[in-house]
């Protein structure tokens, strides 16, 4: 056993932690006697019980701290300790081989008799009670002080000896008793043997009175100023109360104003762990085999001189516990740098006002040392700056009433001496001989900040006392807060906590911001917005600071040209946190860096701006070869005068998406290497984060989807969830290696270098236990299993490993998630796999891998790195049965997308398929990208070809009446020649859609969001270099014309040979429609249909009348043409095999007459070729309107709009064209068929005459005949036309909405359209800026909302009481009116889909159209796009479907409802796109059947959906229908086989 007075002290409680810890190495099984005292109420042995509650006894169980911790209720400064006799019998009675006496009063302040009491009296009591102990080998250990040497300091060629003070010729018994006494005679010695305070001369006058005694193996421990620990319990703890050095600091941090002394001298410390150690070693030599154990001869130099020799063989030893003069320089610090250190924390931290700090420390730190004061000089300047003090704590002793600041300083009042007590250690170097020679390695400078770091948090718990009306400094210094100890504090001794929610608040962010000594406006700004930011995202951001310190001295021993600051990459927050480090710290000598941003941060409006002020150069990562522009950015910042440039950079270039490190990139490193004339210093920086701000958005393309760009939208989104404390990252630990020299010049070095980055950031990786219960739930392991496999890699533990209350969520379900977390160390294992999955490891772990050994048979580590192997292994299984299936479908060389597509486990992450995708792709050398196959196809040797100038008219295909001027139709796309979307790549590397031309709002107009949404929803990648389509040479075998049947059609058109052509682009254009497949087939000149042997343009009704007696007479086929903007192959041939005729198409657009207009009636008489564009501005220019409008109007003809019974957009005022057309003209195999009137340009407004040629018309199709002319209504242009559009929660809540509008009869909008959400977002990104404000006001998600675009048109009148309605229908469904721009933007979208669907001709857009009644809508709309969806999948095609909806009409009865089908079609030719996309519309339109829906609202029904016909009609009325066809063309010279007549073959 072993007996321990002050227990309860820095240095004690730690002692008796290692005496427990080693008790069995120690022999010391029956555990340790405590002389304690009750003190200020507190019982010893509750005093106990607290220190015993401390984290680092954690190791003794409730039982071990029951039996070995023995509590003696004592006071060793009283007689016999103030123990009863009866207990001193006890305790001699006990096996005690070791005595302990720790207890002291370390005040440099206390009168000459409380010191002797404290300092003297209690040693010679406990080494009494050592004498009387039962076991005469007994040692008494007395902890004194290195400062007992009075006046002397040493030097290092005569270092102060670990001996007795001559007190000559003083008597040290004397001076004991009047200390106790009188006190003159041990006054006059104290002053002549100039000690500085009776501390230090009360312990040394102790020292020669415990000599005496000859009968007790005495040591005397000298330790110089303790500090807190280095290592153990963990670096940096520094007991209950602070210690001396530590004192210091907290005194400074809380009044700057009281003037100290500092000069360059070192600080002669020593860690507590090191004095409790070397006191154990000393104490049990015949224990210990510690290396500090003294030879014979360093014995007896040691030894207490004794007056007899003979009388004991007792030893006696003293030994002083400091570091030797040997020692490096390294292994120390100065006291002005130490008040430095101190000053620069307590402005960070906001304890102490930076210019009030400053200015004390210039007087501090500069002017005292420089007038060399003498003590005495010092003590009376002291005393001048205290008269303030004591001046107005005797006012308040006189009033009646005494403020509480009065209280709180006089109890404080004490401690203001602290500079003048100080002043003897900290203006002069004090020079050792010990046995402890500081390790090499051991930082002084790190050790020096862990000083400074233990007072702020003492500081910071004196705060949290003071707030708890706990304001008594005394009171706060004798308590013990173990049992209140914020797991916060329990951290690295050399770091410090920055920012984040549990930093000290300044008390104003912006006064700190403006008050830094470095940075412009915007930084400053910049750093009051972060510290708001951190504070609301994160619990701690820690930086460990001692990491730091030797940068400056490499810069000024190595004079570079710049620093590179290397931080790793996990987030956008480590740029943020890098700066505001160096903004917070100044006095780390970092300047706020050039940062190496991206270059599409530049995109960001007003943000790219600022992020410029603030230091930041943007390059391109994206590019293969390097940015060019770099290396003069660069040459700009480093010939700046100021010396050296900080810049800084990602070595990993874009962040880790799995938290994994990544393989370097060289680039930047090798354009700053090829600059300058002197060193770079590079500056690795490790940033350890617990959970990740952007976690979700790196999981998520960790994954597999598509990486979102930067915007000023998301980032908004993002700042919305922080305010709500919806980010929650925990703690950040950031650390810095040595920074190492890259030589200019010599760019041979820069991938050893970039490695070498990324090693040296690996090893200061610290896991959390954040990281470990992720790793373990990942894994299936036990927390400990984690724990141990880590401790035996050596991998550093962040501390407080049970702080849970600052951790964020932990998401078990996501695997990915899990994965990430256990990729933030997972390098540490990366040997172990490098025999058995070396592709795993050269993928996750690119570099820097750890120096153990790769075979270690260590239990634990063999778990872990045999369960992320399992993980591998299964990764690879799950993706060879995706590729399995995959060919199995028919897809014998899917890429990489679409296997990962399709391989998907819940065992494994998504993240970690990806990465067995790729290895598969590469090991079974499948192509990687269709694009990469089509691009090979395309490459021809052009070495030797002559380039000629070309032009734009060159590039597109020429076809005859196509248009001319600015109406030039393109062929193989809808559209006009001059309008059509292209795909540009910005500078900065970002994908910009515009479309060309002028003719639409958005032409010229960059759509930046438009390939994303494509990208995202599609789950694919849009490369701007490939395309699948490029012009094709058509060569079409020829025709059945012959030179007999052109010179009979030439006849019939008054041999006009302009208007007859067999020309392959004319015959291929007027064999198609604008179905996908016919798209598909025009651009790769592939055709599976028939096309025409001849097209004709007639001008007259006589010519369409002679074209028909020819094909009667020499048995052709005529299939009109009007725009050719039919989507049911109505236009298409039938086939050799069904109609072996000579087929010709009569295209009408030369007949675009308007024969006659009747204002007073309202009517108009126009010829059927002419387009819907020029019959709406022909009319305009009259006054008047059409009211027809389909999304087509302005190619398709009003001939198409009578044969497939079209219907408008604004239907609800005009009516469909069934309302608007009141007569028809038409050639058929009989003749003219048409109305006759007596007088002229009139027609009926209604009749009661039987079957008029209109309702035979009306869907035929151009199957009875070629309609010529046609009367139809017109009104007069409405008085006003505006906008309206109404964002609503949900599409049922539209759905409601435009169903009660349908009520509303006459009241009706002339249009309404109703978006779901899917093709609202697509509008959105079809827009240059789509403000979402509307959603944040009107409380709706993105994800959710549905968008109705109304058009009024009408009277003034009209408006004002439609939009009545409409507003409070709106309110009624949850609705907000979002204004005319997205109305507008809405119809925007309804002409320009077409031309996006050409432009995504590499992921197809498909349409189809239905009528569907209200009581079906809903549940048409939900089976419909599951059926594609469902239909998608079965087929394992790649990327994903975009399925969107939107009602167009609206009806009493019902709406019409339009599908848009989006997909991906890159197939790597294993099947062909035409024949999906038909099978997945068949299968739709089945379902739309089958669920109360129409075959067709307007689009007809042609050839692609005739097989549908006998579901929709009944036999008696085709066979009927079809024999008034044969009583009509007996011949069958209409024979386009389309609707209802296909079937039915003449």
């Amino acid at each position: 056993m072993a007996i321990l007075s002050g227990s309860t002290g820095f240095i004690g409680s730690l002692l008796l932690r290692n005496l427990l810890l080693n008790r069995k190495a120690l022999s010391l099984d029956g555990g340790v006697v405590l002389l304690v005292r009750s003190k200020k109420g507190v019982s010893s042995h509750e005093r106990v019980k607290r220190i015993l509650s401390n984290s680092m006894f954690d190791f003794l169980s409730a039982t071990d701290k029951e039996s070995l911790v023995h509590v003696v209720e004592a006071d060793v400064t009283l007689p016999n300790c103030g123990m009863e006799s009866s207990l001193i019998l006890s305790i001699r009675e006990r096996n005690i081989s070791h005595v302990f006496h720790c207890a002291a009063a370390v005040s440099f302040s206390q009168p000459l008799e409380e010191a002797a009491l404290s300092n003297i009296t209690s040693s010679l009591q406990m080494q009494l009670l050592t004498k009387s102990l039962r076991n005469g080998d007994a040692k008494f250990v007395h902890v004194s002080t290195a400062f007992v040497h009075g006046g002397e300091t040493g030097t290092k060629d005569a270092p102060l000896p670990e001996s007795l003070y001559s007190l000559d010729p003083y008597d040290p018994v004397e001076i004991y008793k009047s200390m106790l006494a009188t006190q003159s005679y041990a006054s006059a010695a104290m002053k002549d043997l100039r000690f500085p305070n009776t501390y230090t001369f009360s312990k040394c006058v102790c020292e020669h009175l415990l000599q005496r005694e000859q009968h007790v193996d005495t040591i005397i421990i000298r330790p110089s100023i303790v500090g807190p620990a280095a290592c153990e319990p963990f670096e940096g703890w520094s007991g209950e109360r602070p210690s001396t050095v530590v004192a210091a600091a907290c005194l400074y941090l809380k009044f700057p104003y009281i003037m100290w002394s500092f000069g360059k001298e070192k600080v002669p410390f020593i860690p507590v762990d090191v004095v409790c150690r070397y006191i154990i070693s000393q104490s049990f030599q015949e224990n210990c085999s510690d290396d500090t154990v003294d030879t014979d001869e360093e014995k007896k130099e040691a030894r207490i001189p004794s007056t007899n020799e003979n009388e004991s063989n007792c030893l006696q030893i003293i030994k002083t516990v400091s570091w030797d003069v040997a020692s490096p320089d390294s292994s120390s610090f100065s006291w002005i740098s130490y008040a430095f250190a101190i000053v620069h924390l307590g402005a960070v931290c906001g304890h102490v006002n930076r210019v009030i700090a400053y200015a004390g420390l210039l007087v501090s730190a500069k002017i005292f040392p420089k007038l060399n004061l003498s003590l005495e000089s010092f003590r009376r300047i002291h005393s001048i700056l205290k008269v303030p003090i004591n001046g107005f704590l005797d006012l308040c002793d006189r009033l009646p009433w005494k403020p509480k600041s009065a209280g709180k300083l006089k109890s404080l009042s004490p401690l203001f001496d602290l500079p003048l007590l100080f002043f003897p250690f900290s203006n002069q170097n004090f020079h050792f001989k010990s046995d402890l020679v500081a390790p090499d390695n051991f930082d002084g400078e790190r050790y020096m900040f862990s000083c400074v770091v233990a007072a702020h948090r003492f500081i910071q718990k004196y705060e949290k006392r003071l707030k708890s009306h706990k304001s008594n400094l005394r009171k706060y210094a004798n308590e013990s807060f173990s049992s209140n100890v914020s797991p916060a504090l329990n951290r690295h001794s050399c770091s410090l906590v920055i920012a984040g929610d549990k930093h000290s608040k300044p008390t104003s962010d912006l006064l700190w911001a403006c008050t830094q000594p470095k940075g412009n406006l915007f930084i400053r700004f910049g750093g009051w917005l972060l510290a708001k930011l951190f504070r609301m995202t994160a619990a701690e951001i820690e930086i460990d600071i001692a990491s730091f310190t030797s940068l400056a001295r490499q810069i000024s021993a190595s004079n570079p040209d710049s620093v590179i600051i290397a931080p790793t990459h996990r987030s956008y927050y480590d740029f943020l946190i890098i700066s505001y480090i160096c903004f917070v710290l100044p006095e780390l000598g970092i300047d706020i860096p050039h940062i190496a941003a991206a270059s599409e941060f530049s995109n960001l409006p007003f943000l790219g701006w600022i992020a410029a002020s603030m230091n930041a150069f943007f390059i391109k990562r994206d590019e293969k070869k390097r940015d060019l522009r770099l290396k003069e950015k660069l040459s700009c910042i480093l010939s700046k005068k100021q010396k050296p440039s900080f810049l800084e950079v990602f070595v990993e270039g874009k962040r880790s998406r799995n938290r994994s490190f990544v393989k370097p990139k060289t680039g930047f490193l090798r354009c700053v290497s090829e600059l300058g004339d002197n060193p770079h210093l590079v500056l690795p920086i490790t940033i350890n984060y617990e959970a990740l701000p952007d976690q979700s958005s790196l999981i998520s393309e960790a994954s597999g989807n598509r990486r979102e760009n930067m915007s000023l939208s998301k980032l908004c989104c993002w700042m919305y969830r922080v305010f709500c404390g919806e980010v929650n990252i925990g703690r950040v630990y950031i650390s810095a290696s040595k920074a190492f020299e890259m030589t200019p010049h010599d760019s041979n070095k820069v991938d050893k270098i970039s490695q070498t980055i990324l090693s040296r950031q690996q090893e200061r990786i610290v896991v959390s236990g954040y990281h470990i219960r992720a790793a373990s739930c990942a894994l299936g392991v036990s927390e400990s299993e984690v724990v141990d496999s880590l401790g035996h890699l050596n991998c550093a533990l962040w501390p407080s490993l049970d702080t849970r209350t600052l951790h964020p969520p932990i998401n078990e379900s996501s695997q990915d998630f899990l994965w990430s977390c256990l990729m933030h160390f997972g390098h540490v294992f990366a040997p172990f796999l490098e025999s058995t999955h070396k592709a795993w490891v050269t993928i996750l772990f690119p570099a820097g891998s750890q120096s153990h050994s790769a075979t270690n048979n260590v239990k634990e580590v063999n778990t872990i790195v045999s369960k992320i192997a399992h993980k591998f292994d299964t990764a690879e299984e799950v993706v060879e049965k995706a590729v399995i299936r995959l060919r199995s479908k028919g897809f014998s060389t899917p890429t990489a997308e679409h296997i990962f597509q399709y391989a998907h486990s819940d065992e494994v992450p998504m993240s970690l398929i990806r990465i067995a995708v790729k290895m598969t792709v590469e090991k079974c050398s499948l192509n990687k990208s269709s694009s990469n196959a089509i691009a090979s196809s395309r490459k021809v040797d052009s070495s030797q070809q002559q380039v000629n100038p070309l032009f734009s008219s060159q590039l597109n295909i020429g076809s005859r009446n196509r248009g001319s001027g600015d109406s030039v139709e393109s062929f193989g796309s809808w559209g006009f020649e001059d309008s059509r979307f292209v795909l540009n790549t910005l500078p900065n590397g970002s994908n910009v859609v515009i479309m060309k031309g002028g003719r639409y709002s958005i032409s010229g107009k960059p759509l930046t969001k438009l390939v994303g949404f494509i990208e995202k929803e599609l789950n694919m990648k849009i490369d701007p270099n490939s395309e699948s389509f490029q012009g094709v040479d058509f060569s079409l075998p020829d025709g059945k014309l012959t030179a007999e049947d052109t010179v009979r059609i030439l006849t019939a058109i008054d041999d006009d040979t302009s208007r007859l052509s067999t020309v392959a682009e004319d015959r291929a254009r007027h064999g198609t429609g604008h179905t996908q497949d016919d798209i598909y087939s025009l651009r790769s000149g592939s055709f599976r249909t028939r096309l025409p042997d001849a097209v004709v343009w007639p001008r007259s009704v006589s010519e369409v009348q002679a074209l028909a007696s020819l094909a009667t007479t020499y048995n052709w086929c005529i299939i009109p043409f009007g725009g050719g903007t039919n989507v049911t192959h109505s236009t298409h041939c039938p086939s050799s095999t069904v109609d072996p005729r000579l087929m010709v198409s009569v295209d009408m657009k030369l007949m675009k007459n308007v024969l006659w207009v009747n204002e007073e009636d309202g009517l108009a008489h126009v010829e059927a070729g002419i387009t819907g564009r020029d019959l709406i501005e022909r009319m305009r220019r009259l006054g008047f309107t059409i009211g027809h409008e389909p999304d087509s109007y302005e190619f398709s003809t009003l001939g198409g709009w009578i044969a497939t019974k079209a219907s408008g957009m604004k239907q609800n005022k005009y009516g469909n064209i069934e309302d608007i057309v009141k007569e028809v003209t038409v050639v058929s195999a009989k003749g003219i068929m048409s109305h006759k009137h007596k007088a002229n340009k009139v027609s009926y407004g209604r009749s009661s005459a039987g079957i008029e040629p209109k309702a035979l018309m009306l869907g035929s199709e151009g199957c009875l005949g070629v309609i010529t002319s046609a009367v139809i209504k017109i009104w007069p242009l409405a008085e006003e036309i505006s906008h309206e559009s109404v964002l609503f929660p949900s599409f049922d809540a539209g759905l409601r909405f435009v169903k009660d509008l349908s009520n509303q009869r006459t009241l009706k909008p002339a249009s309404c359209r109703l978006l779901d959400n899917e093709q609202f977002r697509l509008g959105q990104a079809m827009t240059e800026n789509s403000p979402k404000m509307g959603f944040y006001l009107g409380n709706l998600s993105e994800k959710t909302v549905a968008c109705a675009t109304i058009t009024f048109e009408g009277s003034a009148a009209e408006l004002r009481f439609q939009k009545k309605i409409i507003c409070e229908l709106s309110a009624a469904h949850g609705g907000i009116l979002a204004g005319s721009r997205v109305s507008k933007s809405g119809y925007d979208l309804t002409f320009a889909i077409a031309y996006l669907r050409d432009f995504a001709m590499n992921y197809n857009i498909l349409g189809f159209e239905t009528f569907v009644p209200w009581s079906k809508l809903r549940t048409v709309v939900e089976r419909t796009k599951r059926t594609i969806l469902s239909e998608h999948k079965s087929r394992a095609l790649p990327g994903l479907p975009f399925v969107c909806s939107r009602i167009t009409q609206i009806y009493d009865e019902g709406a019409c409802v339009y599908f848009y089908f989006c997909m991906a079609v890159n197939f790597n030719g294993a099947l062909d796109p035409r024949d999906v996309f038909g099978e997945i519309e068949a299968s739709a339109r089945r379902e739309i059947l089958n669920n109360g829906g129409s075959l067709s609202h307007h689009h007809g029904i042609g050839k692609l959906r005739s097989s549908f016909v006998p579901e929709i009609y009944s036999d008696g009325y085709l066979d009927s229908i079809n024999a008034v066809k044969t009583a009509l063309d007996p011949v069958n010279v209409f024979g386009a086989r389309n609707g209802v007549f296909a079937g039915k073959p003449c």
